[in-house]
């Protein structure tokens, strides 16, 4: 297949390739907590984030490594496109003490200071 080119606005096609597998990594992410929530099996409530996947990516993209985001509500796709390891996530919407806030914060209010999310 070859080397993607440059789109209209300049962004490489590898660039875009990555960003497009990050978008459907928050969308499956989410599908999956959904139904772990839907059967009962992960305590409290969720605010999930499906349908917006490609502004966090967007966004995240295009940050530099040393910036620092927030997020509000719904942090799931945020904290993925920034880079918290999906498996903390999970771990912190199971209230895990292996979670990004050591299983503290929940579905509304998650971070990881070591990539830059507050």
């Amino acid at each position: 297949m070859g080397k993607l080119k440059e789109n209209e606005m300049g962004i490489p096609g590898d660039k875009l390739i990555k960003m497009y597998r990050k978008m459907i990594l928050i969308r499956n992410f989410e599908d999956r907590v959904h139904r772990l929530f839907l059967s009962g099996e992960m305590p409290g409530t969720i605010h999930l984030y499906q349908g917006q996947e490609a502004v966090a990516v967007g966004v995240c993209a295009n940050l530099r490594k040393e910036d620092v985001i927030t997020s509000t509500h719904r942090p799931h796709g945020h904290a993925i496109a920034k880079g918290v390891p999906v498996k903390s996530i999970m771990a912190e919407l199971f209230a895990k003490t292996t979670g990004c806030c050591k299983g503290k914060g929940g579905s509304m209010h998650m971070g990881d200071i070591e990539v830059g999310m507050v």
